[in-house]
């Protein structure tokens, strides 16, 4: 089987070195320009003799040129941010195979961590198909996550890398001997969100009611050590919010 592999990021990173040492054979390398895993990447690529095309449009002429030179059966996109388009995606034979840190049809697209916390939907990750549609190709594999009261959006997001890293190798093998069975998304029950609902909905308004576990679950989901937060205004100045949430274990 001849693949192609994109990936970015510490889970793209990781599995990368995965394939190699299983001693795959892998036409070419995608990497995505300004990750911070990149270097790493490529240095690793050069360790192998594999083919680098340091962040290579994968919706480009070049790409599909690429994938028909190889006769490419597959492309794994590991952990990589960049949504396929239809010719990309006829340029291969068999197809692109995602990870998406969630269990979908739930919280497809974008913050599944925050999501899974607020909605009280399904935390996992699911191994799929890329079709035309975001987050709705086939499914081949997918994991539940437990999600406690205890977690913030960064212990889940955690997880999720660990399981979604786990659950790859895992599987590995029966992907390339096509040994699963396909599942189709039914979106009657799921869902799907933007990178900018986020944003609003995170916000704390000062003078709304909301039910303590509502609001503690608003603060947690998007509670991370670096980066954004829930967030209040007071007085024309915006004030970040976090939390940290621990079992009393002394409590009678």
């Amino acid at each position: 089987m001849n693949i192609g592999v994109c990936a970015s990021k510490y889970v793209g990173y990781e599995l990368l070195k995965f394939i190699f040492n299983e001693k795959q054979n892998v036409s070419f390398v995608v990497t995505s320009e300004g990750d911070d895993y990149e270097n790493v990447i490529v240095d690793l690529c050069k360790q192998n003799n594999v083919d680098c095309h340091n962040g290579l449009d994968i919706n480009s002429k070049e790409f599909i040129e690429l994938n028909k030179r190889h006769s490419i059966d597959l492309i794994f996109m590991l952990w990589f941010p960049t949504i396929v388009k239809k010719p990309s995606l006829k340029s291969v034979k068999t197809g692109f195979i995602n990870l998406h840190p969630s269990y979908i049809p739930w919280n497809r697209g974008m913050h599944p961590y925050y999501w899974a916390i607020v909605d009280g939907s399904k935390a996992g990750t699911t191994i799929h198909f890329i079709d035309e549609n975001i987050d709705e190709g086939n499914i081949l594999f997918q994991k539940e996550i437990d999600s406690f009261i205890t977690d913030t959006g960064e212990s889940l997001y955690i997880k999720n890398l660990e399981e979604t890293i786990r659950l790859f190798k895992d599987n590995y093998e029966n992907i390339l001997n096509s040994n699963y069975e396909l599942k189709g998304v039914d979106n009657s029950d799921g869902s799907f969100h933007l990178a900018k609902d986020i944003r609003k909905h995170s916000e704390i308004q000062l003078n709304k009611s909301y039910k303590a576990i509502d609001l503690i679950n608003i603060i947690r989901a998007r509670t991370f050590n670096n980066g954004d937060s829930s967030f209040f205004k007071f007085n024309d100045k915006k004030y970040n919010v976090r939390i940290s949430i621990e079992e009393d274990r002394n409590d009678n």
